[in-house]
């Protein structure tokens, strides 16, 4: 897409209040329900068209989603695109980079940071730059439980979502049960 029309499309948003998201919609991405976009500045906007979502997708924070590579030009070889496909139930961590031709299955977490390529399991967890397999749902979801049961529970203070709200003397407890390391909410 040409800078003018960009610029144009910026501008209408702008204008009319219109979420990236919506944007994106109307120019040909699929969202499933239940999808939760915490920063879109970095989804494809040349491409919206090849990249879809299942249901129950949460994409953090600084998170890139690419359908095209541009790096070919330097070789004179033109763009390469690709299809970004994102099953359901899938949580994708801040800083996540997806490049174009990538498939991510069902039920999966990607952690914080990783490159993501390729073919990516269903009911797995993946993380790393590029990203590989570190186990599966079910897997993490036992070491996940078992660190649960070592940790404090924060939420026997504030319900997770209370805590922004907190004093100062309980802020300075959260600090003091998490000296040692992870706690839950």
């Amino acid at each position: 897409m040409g800078i003018l029309k960009r610029t144009i499309n910026k501008i209408k948003r702008m204008i009319s209040h219109t979420s990236e998201i919506d944007v994106l919609i109307a120019n040909g991405m699929t969202v499933g329900k239940n999808c939760s976009f915490f920063s879109t500045s970095t989804i494809d906007s040349s491409w919206p068209w090849l990249i879809s979502f299942g249901d129950n997708v949460t994409v953090s924070t600084n998170v890139t989603i690419l359908a095209h590579d541009a790096s070919p030009n330097v070789v004179g070889l033109g763009t390469k695109l690709g299809r970004v496909t994102v099953g359901h139930n899938v949580f994708i961590g801040t800083g996540v980079v997806i490049l174009c031709d990538t498939t991510i299955g069902d039920n999966v977490i990607i952690g914080a940071g990783s490159v993501v390529s390729g073919k990516i399991d269903s009911n797995s967890v993946y993380c790393g730059a590029p990203a590989k397999k570190l186990y599966t749902l079910e897997e993490y979801k036992e070491k996940t439980q078992n660190l649960r049961k070592q940790c404090p529970d924060l939420n026997k203070i504030h319900r997770w979502d209370e805590w922004k709200n907190s004093s100062e003397e309980d802020k300075k407890i959260m600090k003091d049960l998490l000296k040692n390391g992870c706690g839950f909410v």
